[in-house]
């Protein structure tokens, strides 16, 4: 297991020692805290407003973005949709733009909106790459769309109520085999539960590596 690029993020008011880290035999990544932490998960909403899946509970997100990182990508899928969809596609925010300091998950082979596997509330989901953070403050790490989370919590959270203990681990699968691609997950889903059964094989081979 090897270590990179460590960095500090804000939790609950107080400074943590983050790392995106490595595995040695895999080529996996995931997010590791000072003293065996994992990461949280706060919530993100950015990406296509309103739409299917939206029943308010967005609208109270401070920070939200109409636009994700990779919505470029999804558009030259020609799936019928112009951005992910935080309500319906669950995604992970992973990597940190800027310089102060940065981490970019494709110089380790991840590549944008490649399927990651993300442990939560005892159970194992399926999302994809489909966010980084900004360079608009304090690096954090931890964060997740709302299908995502409703998935691991329930509607309990909301666009500023995500999961505040450190106990979420988030795995990253290198190599181009990791991307459905445009045929390979039903990206113009009307929810989540069509979205993630549709990346559903792709995920279970992915994990057998581990």
């Amino acid at each position: 297991m090897s270590f990179k690029e460590a960095f500090t993020a804000l939790r609950e008011d107080r400074a943590v020692t983050f790392s995106y880290c490595q595995d040695a035999k895999t080529g996996v990544l995931y997010l590791h805290g000072a003293g065996g932490q994992l990461a949280n998960m706060d919530i993100d909403c950015d990406g296509q407003q309103g739409g299917a899946g939206d029943d308010g509970r967005c609208g109270s997100s401070q920070d939200t973005q109409s636009e994700t990182s990779f919505k470029d990508t999804v558009v030259g899928y020609s799936a019928g949709i112009k951005d992910l969809n935080a309500k319906v596609h669950p995604y992970v925010v992973f990597g940190n733009d800027g310089t102060v300091p940065s981490f970019d998950p494709k110089r380790y082979g991840i590549q944008p909106l490649s399927v990651m596997a993300v442990v939560c509330g005892n159970q194992l989901v399926y999302g994809v790459w489909g966010d980084t953070n900004g360079n608009d403050g304090t690096p954090v790490v931890g964060e997740a769309s709302i299908s995502l989370a409703t998935a691991c919590y329930g509607k309990s959270v909301n666009g500023n109520a995500g999961r505040d203990e450190n106990d979420v681990l988030y795995v990253a699968f290198p190599g181009v085999d990791a991307v459905p691609g445009a045929k390979g997950a039903k990206w113009n889903s009307q929810s989540y539960g069509e979205f993630e059964q549709s990346i559903q094989a792709l995920g279970d081979k992915l994990a057998d590596r581990l």
